[in-house]
């Protein structure tokens, strides 16, 4: 696979990745959203508590931490044959700061996994058992990655930057074969998306309700821009599009089986986005998002809703353009 010349090293560097991900961002955005509501289900199935799996994978991720510091990579399999593994020491006060969940539902928590099976204590060590392992075990978010991936190396390819696009199958290859690697990195980025989505909404599952509202309508604009009755969307007017033009929404039960989330439950999350505006209903009892008539720019501007949801947006989207910098310079570019 041949490479132009670039900058510097024959790596691709994250300014490039930022220009191709902003020049096709309305085919970008929709794969995002796929593998973020993919994800999102998956996570709450494991447990049926946010939390509790967030704490697992940031057990994880401190592992996979210690492993690059000490230059060691680990494959899937190899990972996944283990029966138990070891996690760096925690600390209970740390743990419940960093993923902003009181200290007694972290500790909580935490009992409730070693009753299950998922975590052992070992005196002052805590080991991940293979309960534990499969309930994280990211087995389908590695393919919806590969997937994503390979929809962006069309982009690169078609910039020049390779010959052809890469094969779904060949990165969750290489991702596989990496694995340890490739979810440190992919771990930097969802941890912090999800828990800055989390401080605004209140809890994970509030936020990922309304993620299906957005997602749905993300698919309207998609589908309207395909046929030409929209302006191309851009990551400038994505919110404003959203709720202009992304005029089709979801009842509750199609909220509830997207999400996981049981009917009462999401029910009461979708009256609590309601009252805060960030949702309203229609007349056929459809839900979706913000409401406001005619949404532009000053009025995200005049809005701390709207201002914070832009501004959140943004963040996750640098963090998600140096993640995509990350991993194609591990599997692809190297």
């Amino acid at each position: 696979m041949s490479l132009r010349e670039l900058k510097f090293s024959n790596q691709i560097q994250e300014e490039q990745v930022k220009s191709i991900y902003h020049k096709n961002f309305n085919y970008i955005v929709t794969e995002r959203f796929y593998f973020q509501q993919q994800w999102l289900l998956a996570a709450y199935n494991r447990f049926k508590d946010f939390d509790k799996y967030i704490i697992l994978i940031h057990l994880v991720q401190k592992t996979f931490k210690a492993y690059k510091d000490y230059q060691i990579k680990i494959s899937f399999d190899e990972f996944y044959a283990k029966e138990t593994y070891e996690i760096p020491k925690i600390n209970i006060i740390d743990l419940s700061r960093e993923l902003l969940i009181s200290k007694e539902t972290t500790r909580r928590k935490i009992l409730e996994m070693e009753r299950d099976g998922a975590i052992k204590k070992d005196k002052k060590k805590i080991m991940i058992n293979r309960k534990g392992q499969e309930y994280q075990k990211p087995k389908n978010s590695i393919r919806n990655l590969a997937r994503l991936l390979s929809r962006f190396t069309v982009f690169l390819s078609q910039a020049g930057y390779l010959d052809k696009k890469v094969e779904n199958s060949v990165l969750d290859k290489r991702m596989r074969d990496s694995f340890t690697q490739i979810w440190t990195i992919f771990l930097e980025f969802q941890i912090p998306t999800i828990l800055g989505w989390k401080k605004f909404f209140g809890d994970i599952e509030t936020w990922s309700i309304w993620a299906q509202c957005a997602y749905n309508q993300n698919l309207v604009i998609n589908k309207s821009f395909k046929e030409n009755l929209s302006p191309e969307l851009t990551a400038d007017n994505f919110i404003e599009k959203l709720n202009n033009e992304g005029n089709q929404g979801l009842n509750a039960m199609t909220i509830s089986e997207l999400s996981g989330v049981p009917r009462p439950t999401a029910l009461r999350k979708l009256n609590n986005l309601i009252k805060r505006k960030l949702l309203k209903k229609d007349k056929n009892n459809l839900y979706l998002l913000f409401g406001v008539p005619k949404l532009d720019t000053k009025t995200i501007e005049k809005d701390i809703n709207l201002k914070t949801i832009r501004d959140i947006n943004k963040t996750n989207e640098e963090r998600f353009i140096r993640m995509l910098t990350k991993i194609l310079n591990t599997i692809v570019f190297n």
